[in-house]
């Protein structure tokens, strides 16, 4: 480095020294050509001496960083807790459908329906209902998609027995009793649900399923309320809602028509009401509209059972199974669980994780209706027995989002096993929950560490021993 310098030293007083013309020329090839090499060379001779520093390091601290993808996981199935399902901010779940691995879901929704109006049905002319004629009740129901095959399936639907608090929490277990008569016309029905359909016979933008109520069931008790408070309004005392306290809308518990998602939000959700006045002159029987809605003043929730019965999952949870599959189901259906015990063995070995990464593989086929879980989230249980998120689910790089290329979910989670070395917290076992679980139907089965799939289960740890 030093000899370089001082021939650059040497070629600059070359150049301030006056010559003859002939000879600038030549000096100047001379001088580029040099320049070009001692860059060069500069370059070279700065380059970094990667055992610097290591021969006045004691031998016993030298740093190594070292790898391993073998280590031990635990992994299982497990039910899981019941989700809070009312005045969500999003889609309810309506049908019943048979999945070939994860059995019977049936899901309904439970729901209030207020006037849109205070109404007196008497005709102004003779004050009589004998003159009113209803020609059809239709309960719409707009559609946000939907889960699993569709078939045609009967719907079913009833007045609640007992009211919905709206100020109440509902769980995906919740349950209010009915009065037991179906006010539908017991139709098996199927939609679309990806295409545009009408509502009081005019084609909307939205998808909708039509249930037709019973006139008889339904109709004739409301327009005989006529003249109470009743129908005066909504929510003040011996009003609608303290007559009428609601309605279920359920399916046949025997069907495989699988699961609408219904946004009981839209304008064009709510039960219509058809009838005529047929006293006076037939031009003058026109059809009449009342509409009884159902928005956010409402109290809703969906109620979702799950019937694992004969199915792979049955045996994989009674058994512990969770080394070849485990499974994930949202709605409060199935978490899974995983433990990493070896970890035990770095804590007190003078080592820091520079990297842990969770690589949980799984089974999905494109095309196929039953589609994973867009998130999973990995979850432990604080000192209060509260479940709590990783440390490393509040940075951006947390993972946990499926890949449908690569058919994993990679998890992040070098803040916690290094929180485990360092004694914060204990080395429990893990949980592992879906996105979105209250409001989709998604459903995912993970690869174990013992699967005989080609992709395991596994733990990718790059740490330094120090």
């Amino acid at each position: 480095m030093i000899k370089f310098l001082v021939r650059t030293v040497y070629l600059l007083r070359l150049l301030a020294t006056p010559l003859p013309l002939i000879k600038i020329k030549a000096v100047k090839s001379y001088v580029n050509a040099y320049l070009l090499f001692f860059i060069f060379g500069f370059l070279l001779s700065c380059n970094k001496n990667d055992s610097f520093g290591v021969e006045i390091q004691p031998e016993n601290q030298n740093i190594s960083g070292q790898f391993v993808d073998t280590l031990f996981l635990e992994t299982s199935t497990v039910f899981a807790d019941s989700v809070k399902t009312d005045e969500l901010n999003g889609i309810s779940p309506l049908g019943t459908y048979i999945d070939p691995i994860f059995g019977k879901t049936q899901a309904s929704i439970y729901t209030q329906i207020r006037l849109a109006q205070a109404y007196d049905f008497r005709p102004e002319n003779n004050g009589s209902l004998d003159s009113l004629v209803i020609d059809s009740i239709v309960l719409y129901l707009a559609l946000d998609g939907s889960y699993g095959e569709l078939n045609s399936q009967v719907f079913e639907v009833y007045q609640l027995d007992s009211a919905i608090v709206k100020d109440s929490s509902y769980f995906s277990n919740s349950h209010i009793s009915d009065l037991g008569t179906d006010l539908s016309n017991a139709l098996s029905l199927e939609t679309n649900p990806l295409v545009p359909g009408s509502f009081a016979g005019q084609l909307v933008d939205e998808a909708i399923l039509r249930i037709p109520l019973n006139v008889t069931n339904f109709g004739l008790p409301v327009i005989n309320e006529s003249g109470n408070t009743s129908l005066d309004g909504n929510d003040e005392e011996n009003q609608f809602l303290d007559w009428f306290k609601g309605l279920k809308i359920t399916t046949s518990a025997n069907e495989n028509g699988g699961l609408y998602y219904v946004d009981l939000m839209s304008n064009y959700t709510k039960v219509c009401m058809y009838y005529r006045d047929t006293s006076g002159a037939l031009a003058d029987h026109d059809t009449i509209r009342f509409d009884f809605n159902i928005n956010s003043n409402c109290g809703y929730f969906h109620q979702i059972v799950h019937d694992f019965s004969g199915t792979e999952i049955e045996n994989n949870i009674s058994n512990n199974l969770g080394q070849d599959a485990f499974y994930i189901q949202c709605l409060g259906g199935l978490n899974g669980t995983l433990t990493i015990p070896d970890i035990e063995n770095f804590i007190d070995s003078n080592m820091i994780i520079n990297k842990a990464e969770i690589v949980l593989p799984y089974q999905y086929y494109n095309y196929d209706v039953h589609t994973p879980p867009s998130n999973l989230f990995l979850t432990r249980k604080n000192e209060e027995g509260s479940a709590q998120f990783l440390p490393d689910f509040f940075e951006s790089n947390s993972g946990g989002i499926s890949n449908d290329l690569t058919k994993e979910y990679r998890f992040n989670v070098t803040r916690h096993f290094n929180e485990v070395l360092s004694g914060n917290v204990n080395n429990d076992t893990l949980k592992i929950i879906p996105s979105g679980a209250g409001i989709s139907a998604n459903r995912v089965v993970l690869n174990g560490m013992q699967s005989s799939k080609k992709d395991k289960a596994k733990l990718l740890l790059t740490y330094t021993k120090y």
